[in-house]
């Protein structure tokens, strides 16, 4: 094995990693823990419990935002690397990828930003019904909606570059 192959092994094995961080990591978000805390800030739901599963909640996504922009800018910096040492349409397919998470993400954190204000200040964290409710929960299901519109493409984005290899 000559040295370019183990720099392209090692470039590879970081793409997988952080494109992994991204899309597994949103997915079990969305799919597992979305679901349970969204269900403790329901309608009819103590205010106290609502309060805490919305610190819980803007905690997590926090969290998870943070790593997976981290994993963003790391998978970019590997594709600017492997661009300039000739790679092929594939890298550049990744790098924008990669920039268009990193951006979605760091709007994502800034609205994290505003919900743990939110929360700090002790606002109410019940959402509205299907009805709609008070103008703090509108405003609070507005923001969530926001995140959630930000989370598909950036979900969409995330699989479909883990998939390349795949269909390759």
């Amino acid at each position: 094995m000559d040295i370019d192959m183990l720099v392209n092994i090692g470039f590879t094995g970081i793409e997988r990693f952080a494109v992994g961080v991204v899309a597994a990591g949103g997915l079990i978000m969305v799919a597992g823990v979305r679901p349970l805390l969204l269900a403790a800030q329901s309608p009819g739901t103590a205010p106290n419990i609502a309060l805490a599963a919305e610190r819980i909640s803007v905690g997590a996504w926090t969290r998870y935002n943070r790593a997976s922009l981290i994993a963003s800018i790391v998978l970019a910096a590997v594709e600017v690397a492997r661009l300039a040492s000739g790679a092929g349409p594939i890298a550049a397919v990744y790098l924008a990828g990669a920039v268009v998470m990193a951006a979605i993400l760091t709007v994502k954190l800034r609205v994290d930003a505003v919900l743990a204000m939110r929360v700090a200040g002790g606002a109410d964290s019940v959402r509205s019904g299907p009805k709609g409710g008070t103008s703090i929960n509108s405003d609070l299901d507005r923001t969530h909606r926001l995140v959630e519109r930000l989370s598909a493409p950036l979900l969409l984005i995330a699989v479909l570059l883990a998939l390349i290899p795949v269909l390759r």
